[in-house]
C-alpha cells in the first residue's frame, strides 16, 4: 500500500493585486523548498527569481491556467510571500538597523497581513495633440528574460524600462501594437520624444504598487523610537 501525500489537496486562497482575481493555491512543500533554498544560495538574481515563479506555479490550482510569469513583478512579490506564510510560517524575523546609533533590532513582521494596495491610475499617457501611449507595469517575464533590470537608477535602465512596458501608441485613426514592433523601432520612437515628454511617459511608475509594511520599534540598545516604511519582497526576508 502507498504512502499517501501529505498537504497536496490543502487549499488557500488570495486575490492578485493587479487583477483582483482571487486564485485557490496550496503551500510549497519540502521538495519545492528545497529548490528555492539553491536558487537563494546561488546569489544569482534571474535564478532566484525563476525559482520564485516556478514554486508559485506549481503551487497554485492548475485549474486557473495562469501565466505567471506574466504577471506584474508587486504580483510574485505578494503571492511569494503569502505563500511563504502558509509553507513555513506567519511571521518573519527580519534585522532593521536603528535610525540613531545603528544598532540591528530584530523585528516581528506579520507575512499575511501585508498587502499591495493598488490604486487607479490612467496607463494612458497623452504626449502631444497626435499622440499618446498605453503603458503596462513592468512583468517578471521582463526581468526574467533581461529587458529591464531590478534597479533602475540609470538612464538606460529607465529606458529598458519604459521599452518593455510599452503596450501601444495610439494616434487618431490607429494603434500600434509595440510587441508586433522591433526593439530597435521602440527605442527609436523613444528616443524621438523631447526630456519633457520621456519625464511624463516616466511618471506613471513613480507611484507603481509593491509590497509594503510600515515597522516601528523601539532600539534595544539607545531605546530610540524607530518608524520606518519596508519595500519590495528583499525587506521582508
Amino acid at each position: 500500500m502507498a504512502l499517501p501525500r501529505v498537504n497536496e489537496t490543502l487549499n488557500f486562497t488570495m486575490k492578485i493585486p493587479s487583477t483582483g482575481k482571487t486564485v485557490k493555491y496550496r503551500p510549497y512543500l519540502v521538495k519545492e523548498e528545497k529548490i528555492l533554498l539553491q536558487a537563494f544560495e546561488s546569489q544569482d538574481t534571474k535564478t532566484c527569481l525563476q525559482a520564485m515563479c516556478d514554486t508559485i506555479e506549481m503551487c497554485l490550482d492548475v485549474k486557473e491556467n495562469l501565466d505567471v510569469k506574466e504577471l506584474a513583478t508587486f504580483d510574485i512579490e505578494y503571492m511569494f510571500t503569502q505563500l511563504r506564510a502558509k509553507s513555513v510560517g506567519e511571521t518573519s524575523e527580519i534585522l532593521i538597523k536603528c535610525k540613531e546609533c545603528q544598532e540591528p533590532n530584530e523585528v516581528e513582521v506579520e507575512l499575511d497581513k501585508l498587502v499591495v494596495e493598488v490604486n487607479e491610475v490612467r496607463n494612458i499617457i497623452v504626449i502631444n495633440e497626435d499622440i499618446s501611449v498605453e503603458l503596462r507595469y513592468p512583468t517578471y517575464k521582463s526581468l526574467l528574460n533581461g529587458d529591464i533590470e531590478s534597479s533602475t537608477e540609470d538612464p538606460t535602465a529607465i529606458m529598458n524600462l519604459l521599452a518593455s512596458s510599452l503596450v501601444a501608441v495610439l494616434t487618431e485613426h490607429e494603434r500600434i501594437d509595440c510587441d508586433s514592433q522591433s526593439s530597435k523601432e521602440v527605442e527609436e520612437f523613444l528616443e524621438s520624444m523631447t526630456a519633457s515628454q520621456l519625464k511624463l511617459v516616466s511618471s506613471f511608475f513613480e507611484d507603481m504598487p509593491t509590497l509594503k509594511h510600515d515597522a516601528v520599534f523601539d532600539c534595544k540598545k539607545c531605546s530610540a523610537h524607530n518608524e520606518l516604511k519596508l519595500e519590495g519582497l528583499s525587506d521582508f526576508f
